[in-house]
């Protein structure tokens, strides 16, 4: 049987590297007699064409096993359509990885070996690379929401309820568009909006300029525009703020027709 092992080293003493593409040697181990091929790793500046470029390798070698430590899932479902079975999770000493997978393999006896077991796998390295994924987005957001959140508080801080009411007018449209634009620079739990729509409202406010500003202040985020671009895309998050921004205007002024009103 021959084992793949993506090594740190040209020889069974090195250590299991992490992936297949990333891997400084290949090494193709014939558990007959424990004899071995080394194929060296990539060039870095290969960039995506690595992987491929080892499973390539891994087929045309006759390879039956693959022993890694982390490997996507839709690159175990192409080599199993090659016959070619993925152990993930495997680390530690080359040479004692394939010690331990073959004392393994010799006590469940291959025939043991199920679909479900495969299976279980599978969900296993789905389940690693979910949350891996995660947490990376997790660091990568986490400095942004801490400065919209402080950027929240200076602007609540700073711009006084007065100040808010100042900008309203008694033309429907015009409040529509000055609620929406509050609404888009302000943030916040969606329960707070009924608060301020209600505060508005008591003020003078007319049912446009709260309707808009409630409606902006659910769907529309200025403020965190940065940390929904980099969640997101840019394209993604602009689109979806633009059209938060004018369904806040139409659907004001459409409750204000419901309402009785003019526009």
């Amino acid at each position: 049987m021959k084992i793949a092992v993506p090594s740190t080293l040209p020889n069974l003493d090195g250590l299991v590297e992490c992936k297949l593409g990333t891997a400084a040697y290949l090494l193709v181990v014939d558990t007959e007699d424990m004899s071995f091929e080394v194929v060296e790793g990539p060039p870095r500046s290969s960039g995506a064409g690595a992987g491929l470029m080892i499973l390539t390798q891994v087929v045309n070698m006759g390879v039956q096993v693959v022993l890694v430590e982390y490997i996507a899932q839709n690159i175990i479902g192409v080599l199993k359509k090659q016959g070619i079975k993925v152990v993930p999770s495997v680390s530690g000493p080359v040479a004692e990885a394939i010690a331990t997978y073959m004392q393994s393999r010799s006590s469940l006896g291959e025939k043991e070996e199920t679909t479900d077991g495969e299976d279980a796998v599978s969900k296993q390295v789905v389940w690693i690379e979910a949350l891996r994924k995660g947490g990376q987005q997790f660091s990568t957001l986490l400095p942004r929401l801490v400065g919209v959140i402080l950027l929240l508080g200076l602007f609540r801080g700073f711009v006084s309820e007065q100040t808010l009411l100042s900008l309203f007018s008694n033309s429907p449209l015009y409040d529509a568009v000055c609620g929406a634009s509050i609404g888009s620079l302000l943030a916040g739990n969606p329960v707070n909006s009924y608060i301020i729509g209600k505060s508005l409202l008591s003020a003078g406010v007319g049912v446009a300029g709260a309707a808009a500003l409630m409606f902006a202040w659910v769907n529309v985020g200025i403020i965190q525009l940065p940390a929904e671009v980099a969640a997101l895309g840019m394209r993604f998050a602009l689109v979806r703020n633009i059209a938060g921004f004018i369904l806040a205007i139409l659907m004001s002024l459409l409750f204000l027709l419901l309402e009785g009103g003019v526009v």
